[in-house]
């Protein structure tokens, strides 16, 4: 059971990733699909999806689905905003990191399954 759920925090991890980009490079600029290939996006992809298996621990169901969905928009915004200091939208950006973040549930539950 544990590799299942680790492998599905990797997968959604990288999953929510790749949602991320192309939802940038199709609503933002084309040219934003460069963001599928770093590398550190990954990482911090995957760490940030790590919540949801806690997440789900605390709260099963739909209060945990709804907590990481909230959680899994507002931690990148937050980051991609303070700590990098990206010059985009409030707006624009958080409806990219929930795509983000509906893709990472979606793939968890997929991998991860039901108990």
């Amino acid at each position: 059971m544990v590799l299942r759920t680790v492998l599905a925090v990797v997968l959604a991890g990288a999953a929510g990733v790749l949602a991320n980009a192309a939802a940038a490079a199709l609503f933002v600029n084309p040219m934003l699909w460069q963001l599928a290939g770093t590398p550190n996006r990954y990482l911090i992809g995957i760490a940030l999806a790590v919540l949801v298996p806690l997440l789900y621990r605390v709260r099963p169901g739909a209060w945990g689905a709804g907590v990481a969905l909230l959680l899994l928009t507002l931690l990148p915004s937050l980051a991609t905003k303070l700590a990098l200091g990206a010059v985009i939208a409030w707006p624009t950006l958080l409806a990219l990191n929930f795509t983000y973040a509906l893709a990472v549930l979606v793939v968890y539950r997929v991998v991860a399954g039901t108990r």
